[in-house]
Formats: structure tokens, sequence, C-alpha cells
């Protein structure tokens, strides 16, 4: 009988518990990235900037999560015109990004711009 021409290899237990520590690690630190993201994206406390109520909540809803702006009067009960109108002051501040999705726009915050108007109050 001849050799085989890739013998086996054999992978010891201690192997196997090291993968298994990578594994966790690497999921570990892909939840704690995502968390700091998270955080600061909506660490932030909008009402001190000086703007109608309309548009804080806005972009309290966007600062949450990046959101169609079709979704938004249904979420915050406002009329589609008082939306759009909202978001166009808001884009016009530069505060908010709108993205063509579709037949809507995915609004994004703009969190560099955020933070330097909330440095100035």
């Amino acid at each position: 009988m001849s050799e085989p021409i890739f013998p086996e290899v054999v992978i010891g237990p201690l192997a196997y518990i090291m993968i298994g520590l990578l594994t966790g690690l690497v999921i570990f630190l892909s939840a704690y990235i995502y968390r700091i993201k998270s955080s600061k994206k909506t660490g932030f406390d909008v009402k001190q900037l000086k703007m109608p109520e309309s548009r804080l909540i806005i972009l309290e809803n966007v600062l949450e999560k990046n959101i169609m702006q079709n979704r938004l009067p249904e979420k915050t009960n406002y009329s589609k015109s008082t939306v759009s109108q909202a978001i166009k002051e808001l884009r016009d501040q530069g505060l908010i990004k709108k993205k063509k999705r579709g037949n809507s726009y995915l609004i994004e915050p703009n969190i560099d711009k955020i933070e330097e108007e909330l440095e100035r109050v």
C-alpha cells in the first residue's frame, strides 16, 4: 500500500482552544466597535441647537438610525410637506446628507457638522 499524497494532520486540543479564543475575540471586537460607532452617532443633545421643533425631532430620528425620507412622516406625525421642508433646511445647514434610493431618499446625519454646530453653542 502506498503512502497518501497528503498525510493527515492531527490538530491537538490546544489548537481548537486557540481557534475558539480568536473567534471569540473577533466577535467581541466587532460588537465593541459597533457600539462605539452607535454611541458616537446618538450621543448628541441636539436640543441645544436653536431650530424649530420639527427639525429637531427629524434630526433626532436621523441620528438614531439612517432613515428613508418617506418613512419620516409616519414616524414623526408630521405632514409630508413639513418633513420635506425640514429636510431641506437641515440639508442647507449641512446637518444631514441625502442620497437617492429608488423613489425616496436615504437621510443620514453629517456627524462632523453636527459636532461643529454643538461646539458653537
